[in-house]
C-alpha cells in the first residue's frame, strides 16, 4: 500500500513538472490568469525618532513599488508616525530617501494612521476590516473579498515573541497569529504574504502560524537573532562602505534595514510578472546573509506558513514593474552583491545616532555635551536592565543556572512561550517594578517568556522582581590621615558626606572614617566648624562619628567593606550590609606612595590587600556595581595591573601610579599664583583646604544634574580641570569596568538638591581653578613656612617654626640618602638611582611579590626608620629591590650599612 502510494506522488511531482515548464510558463503564471481579485496591502513602520529614520523610509519605498506596480492609494493602508520627513533634524525638509543614491520617497504617501493611530489596536482593525473598531486615522480598512491578494509588511524595533508601535501595548506574536486566523476564518482572501522586518522576527511566527491559512510570511531573521539596518553612517577603513554611503548630511541615522532594502531593491529590478516570491526569499537570504560568516553581521531570513504561496509571481501581491520608477535605488548589477554599506545591528542605532552627533558636534559646544550627556545616559540604562534581569535570574533559578535558564532558545517549531497570557502579565510584572522595557530592553521578554515556561508563580515573579529592581546606596568615606597640616582630608571627606546626604542617602548607609582632630583643633580660627572651600559653608555639622581616632585602621576599614561585624575593634560597629542589587560608593582622602595608602597611625594600606577584599565582596555578591574615588600620591598604583574587569567595580584616582597628587585652595596668592577670588579666608593661611581632584569632582556634583550627568562625564570634566596646570596638577585616571562609568552621578550619590548649604562653587567657577595648589607631600613644608613667615620677629612662635622646618627639612634629606646609598650598595653607584626609580609601563603591577614588598618595608623601616607621608615615595625603590631578586639577607644587610652613621 505504502508502495503504491509513492508511485502516486512520483507521478504527481513530474506531472506537475512538466505542467510547470508547459511553454516557457511557471506555474504561478498560470495561477495569476486564473486570479482576478484586487491587490491590497498594508505597510507598517512601528517605531518613531529621527534615530529609526529607516524605517519610515523602508515603509514609503514600499509604498512607492506598489503604487509603480498598480495597486491604487484606496487599497493601500499606511501606517507610520510621520515624524521624520519634516523632522528638524531632516536635512532635506520633507524628503526621505531609501538608498545613498535614491530620490524621494515620501512624496505622495498616503497619511492613513499617523501619530498615535499608529497602534495594535488599529493594526488589528485595518486586518480584519473592523471599521467600528478604529480610532482615528483615515478609517481604510482591508475591506478584502475571497478573491483578493494581501500583502503586509511590517518594518519596526521587536524581540522575542513581539513587535513594537509607537504608542500603545506591544504586538504579541499570538495576537498577531490570531488576528491571521481570524481574517482567514472570514474567507476575505485568496492568498496573503507578510514580510516582517525586526530582531528576532522568527519568534512572531515559530510555532504558532499553522499550514493550511494560505499565508507566507517571510522574516528578516531567525528567531534569536538580530535584523539589522544599512546605508548606515560613513565609512571607516575597517567598514569603508565603497559607494553605498548615506550623504553626508545623513550621517548618523540608517537609511534603510538590511532585510527590507534586499527584497525592495530586488522587487525594483526583478521581473515580477516571471518571478515568484520564492525566488526574491532565495536571492533576499543570500544577501542579507552574505556577511554573516567574515563580516560579523547579517541574519538569516526565514519562512513560514504555506511555502507553496511563495510560488506565487511577486506581480500577483506587489503589481508589475514599470520601467521608469522614480525610486529606483540600485541596478541589477549592484543588487547581486553582497552589501558594500555600512551595517548596524538594530538595536545599536541609537548608540551609532549618538556617538555620531557627539563626535561631529564643535568641541565646547552645546551639542557636544548634550549627546555625550545623552549616550551616557543610554548606555546607563542599557545596562541598568542588563544587571536587573541577571539578578533576577539569579533569584529565580541561582546564581549558577540564573543566565542559561533566562537565554535558553527552544528548539526550531516550538513557540516562545506556552502560556502567552502568562509572558503578558510578567512583562507587566517586571515592568512595574523595573521601569519600562526599552527598545533595547526588550530583547529580555525571551528570559521573561523561560520564566513563564518554568512554571514560577505570579507572586514569586512579582517579588523577586521587586528585589531585583530595588537598590539601596551606600557610601563608604575615608580621611586618612590626621594632624592640622592635612585639614583638607577630613574636610574633604565632610564635604562628601554632605553630598550624599543631600542626594537622599541616609545615615544608616554612609559610614565615616576619620580622626577627627580638625573641627575642634586648638588651631581652628573657626572652632567646630570645617569648610572645604574659601566660600564654602560649614561641612561638618551632622558628620556621622562612626570611626574616629585609632579605631580608623585598616583592620576596620577592611571589616567594613566586607560586612564582617566580628572583626571591627571600636567605632560604631556599621558595616556595607548591602545586597545583590545596591550600589556602593567609596570615597579615600589621603598621603600615599607608590601601592601604599595610609591610616592616621602610619599603618600602610597595600594595594594587593585592598584589591583582595574588593574580590571578597565581589564574590560575596552583595553589591550591583561599586564606585572608587581615591585621592593619594601614585593613586594610580593602587589598582594599575591588579584590579581586573569584571567585578562591576570602576575607579578613579586623583594622578597617574607615578604622579603626586595636590592639595588645592592653599595658603594665599603669589605674584605668580594670584588665586584670584579662591584664596581661603587669611585666618586659614598655610594649610589647604581641599585636595585638587577631590574638590574638583565634589563641586562638579555640586552644580551638575546628577540624574542625567554620568560618572564618565564627571570624569572628563574633573580630568580637565585637575589637569588644567600641570606644574600643579595631575592626570586622572580610570580603572576597572569602565562600563560602570556611564551609570548616572544619582545612581551612587543620590540626585542634586536645590538648596545645598555647603555648595562651595557655583557653574562659572567650577570649569577653571584659579586656587593656589600644593603637591600633597609639601604641604607639610607649605604650613610650617607660612607659619614661621607670619610669627612676629623674635617670637617663640617663630623660632619654633624654624626648628621645626629644619628638622622635618633634616629627615627628608636623610630618607633620601638613606635610600640612595641602599641603592649604590644594592647595584652600584652607576645604576642604583635608575634601578630604584624605574617605572613600570602602564598595566604591570608595581611589584611581582607583594608579601616580599611588605617585608622589605619593614626590614627598612628596622634599620633606618619609620618612613613618613614623604618618605613612603620610596616605596617604589623597595618594590624595585624586590623586583630584582634581591634577598631578604642582603636587604637586612645593606639595609643596616646604608643607615647607620
Amino acid at each position: 500500500m505504502t508502495f503504491r502510494y509513492n508511485i502516486i506522488r512520483v507521478f504527481f511531482f513530474v506531472l506537475v513538472s512538466i505542467f510547470v515548464n508547459i511553454e516557457g510558463r511557471s506555474i504561478s503564471q498560470f495561477l495569476n490568469q486564473e486570479s482576478q481579485g484586487t491587490k491590497w496591502a498594508v505597510l507598517v513602520a512601528g517605531s518613531n525618532g529621527w534615530d529609526n529614520y529607516r524605517h519610515q523610509a523602508d515603509v514609503c519605498h514600499a509604498y512607492q513599488l506598489l503604487k509603480d506596480g498598480g495597486l491604487k492609494d484606496e487599497n493601500i493602508i499606511v501606517f507610520m508616525y510621520d515624524d521624520i520627513a519634516h523632522n528638524r533634524e531632516n536635512p532635506r525638509p520633507g524628503v526621505i530617501i531609501n538608498n545613498p543614491h535614491g530620490n524621494d520617497v515620501y512624496k505622495g504617501v498616503p497619511k492613513d494612521y499617523l501619530g498615535e493611530d499608529v497602534n495594535a489596536k488599529n493594526f488589528y482593525n485595518v486586518i480584519l476590516a473592523n471599521k467600528s473598531g478604529i480610532v482615528g486615522g483615515s478609517g481604510k480598512v482591508l475591506n478584502s473579498g475571497p478573491n483578493d491578494h494581501i500583502f503586509i509588511y511590517y518594518t519596526d524595533h521587536g524581540g522575542p515573541g513581539i513587535v513594537a508601535m509607537p504608542s500603545g501595548e506591544l504586538v504579541y506574536a499570538n495576537d498577531l497569529v490570531n488576528v491571521l486566523k481570524k481574517k482567514h476564518a472570514s474567507g476575505t482572501y485568496d492568498r496573503l504574504v507578510f514580510y516582517l522586518e525586526a530582531c528576532e522576527s522568527g519568534s512572531m511566527f515559530d510555532g504558532l502560524l499553522p499550514e493550511g491559512l494560505d499565508i507566507y510570511v517571510m522574516t528578516a531573521s531567525e528567531p534569536d537573532e538580530d535584523s539589522w539596518a544599512t546605508y548606515c553612517g560613513e565609512g571607516t577603513p575597517e567598514d569603508p562602505c565603497l559607494v553605498q554611503c548615506p550623504p553626508r548630511e545623513f550621517q548618523g541615522v540608517c537609511l534603510g534595514d538590511l532585510y527590507s532594502i534586499a527584497w525592495m531593491e530586488d522587487s525594483d529590478v526583478e521581473d515580477r510578472t516571471a518571478d515568484s516570491v520564492q525566488g526574491q526569499y532565495s536571492r533576499v537570504a543570500n544577501r542579507t546573509a552574505a556577511n554573516i560568516s567574515h563580516g560579523g553581521y547579517g541574519s538569516h531570513v526565514t519562512q513560514y506558513g504555506d511555502i507553496v504561496v511563495s510560488f506565487d509571481s511577486l506581480a500577483a501581491y506587489m503589481g508589475e514593474n514599470f520601467k521608469n520608477h522614480s525610486h529606483d535605488s540600485v541596478d541589477a548589477k549592484s543588487f547581486s552583491t553582497s552589501s558594500s554599506s555600512r551595517n548596524v545591528d538594530q538595536r545599536s542605532t541609537e548608540l551609532l545616532y549618538l556617538f555620531t552627533k557627539h563626535q561631529n558636534a564643535p568641541e565646547g559646544s552645546d551639542e557636544k555635551y548634550e549627546a555625550r550627556v545623552k549616550l551616557n545616559e543610554v548606555m546607563s540604562k542599557r545596562s541598568q536592565v542588563d544587571n536587573n534581569v541577571k539578578h533576577l535570574g539569579e533569584l529565580l533559578f541561582g546564581v549558577e543556572k540564573g543566565n542559561e535558564v533566562l537565554h535558553s532558545v527552544r528548539s526550531a517549531g516550538q513557540p516562545l512561550v506556552d502560556n502567552w497570557d502568562c509572558l503578558k502579565s510578567y512583562v507587566k510584572i517586571f515592568e512595574v517594578h523595573c521601569g519600562r522595557l526599552t527598545t533595547y530592553g526588550r530583547k529580555h521578554v525571551r528570559g521573561i517568556a523561560n520564566i513563564c515556561n518554568a512554571g514560577i508563580t505570579s507572586e514569586k515573579m512579582a517579588a523577586m522582581s521587586a528585589q531585583a529592581c530595588s537598590r539601596t546606596k551606600w557610601a563608604v568615606l575615608i580621611a586618612g590621615s590626621a594632624g592640622w597640616t592635612n585639614y583638607r582630608h577630613q574636610a574633604d571627606v565632610c564635604h562628601a558626606y554632605q553630598i550624599m546626604k543631600a542626594g537622599g542617602l541616609k545615615d544608616e548607609n554612609i559610614i565615616v572614617f576619620m580622626y577627627d582632630d580638625i573641627a575642634n583643633n586648638t588651631e581652628n580660627p573657626r572652632p567646630g566648624v570645617i569648610i572645604n572651600s574659601p566660600h564654602g559653608h560649614d561641612v561638618y555639622k551632622g558628620v556621622p562619628k562612626d570611626y574616629v581616632g585609632d579605631d580608623v585602621n585598616a583592620n576596620n576599614f577592611f571589616n567594613v567593606i566586607l560586612a564582617n561585624k566580628s572583626g571591627i575593634v571600636g567605632g560604631s560597629g556599621k558595616v556595607l550590609k548591602s545586597g545583590p542589587n545596591d550600589h556602593i560608593f567609596i570615597y579615600y582622602a589621603d598621603h600615599g606612595g607608590p601601592g601604599v595608602i595610609e591610616m592616621p597611625s602610619g599603618e600602610l594600606v597595600f594595594a594587593y590587600d585592598l584589591v583582595n577584599v574588593l574580590k571578597k565582596k565581589h564574590a560575596s555578591r552583595t553589591y550591583d556595581r561599586l564606585v572608587f574615588y581615591l585621592e593619594t600620591c601614585e593613586s594610580g598604583s593602587m589598582f594599575d595591573g591588579l584590579l581586573p574587569k569584571g567585578l562591576n567595580i570602576y575607579v578613579m584616582t586623583a594622578s597617574k601610579p607615578d604622579e603626586d597628587s595636590y592639595g588645592t585652595y592653599c595658603g594665599e596668592g603669589t605674584p605668580n599664583i594670584p588665586c584670584l577670588g579662591q584664596c581661603p579666608p587669611r585666618e586659614f593661611h598655610g594649610i589647604c583646604l581641599g585636595d585638587l581632584f577631590s574638590v574638583a569632582w565634589m563641586e562638579d556634583s555640586d552644580v551638575q544634574d546628577r540624574k542625567t550627568n554620568s560618572l564618565h562625564g564627571q570624569y572628563i570634566r574633573v580630568a580637565k580641570r585637575t589637569a588644567a596646570n600641570l606644574t600643579y596638577g595631575s592626570h586622572v585616571k580610570e580603572y576597572g569596568d569602565k562600563v560602570v562609568s556611564f551609570d548616572p552621578l544619582a545612581a551612587f550619590m543620590g540626585e542634586t538638591s536645590k538648596n545645598h548649604s555647603h555648595d562651595s562653587v557655583d557653574a562659572k567657577l567650577f570649569s577653571t581653578s584659579s586656587s593656589r595648589n600644593v603637591d600633597q607631600r609639601s604641604t607639610e613644608l607649605f604650613y610650617l613656612f607660612t607659619k614661621h613667615k607670619n610669627a612676629p620677629e623674635g617670637s617663640y612662635e617663630k623660632y619654633e617654626a624654624r626648628v621645626k622646618l629644619n628638622e622635618v627639612m633634616s629627615k627628608r634629606s636623610q630618607v633620601d640618602n638613606n635610600v640612595k646609598h641602599l641603592g649604590d650598595l644594592l647595584f652600584g653607584v652607576e645604576k642604583g638611582n635608575e634601578v630604584l626609580h624605574s617605572v613600570r609601563s602602564a598595566g604591570q603591577p608595581l611589584v611581582d611579590n607583594w608579601d616580599c614588598l611588605k617585608s622589605y618595608v619593614k626590614i627598612f623601616e628596622a634599620h633606618c626608620g619609620r618612613l613618613t607621608a614623604y618618605g613612603r615615595k620610596h616605596v617604589r625603590g623597595i618594590a624595585n629591590i624586590c623586583n630584582a631578586g634581591i634577598t631578604s639577607e642582603k636587604m637586612a644587610a645593606m639595609s643596616a650599612q646604608a643607615c647607620s652613621s
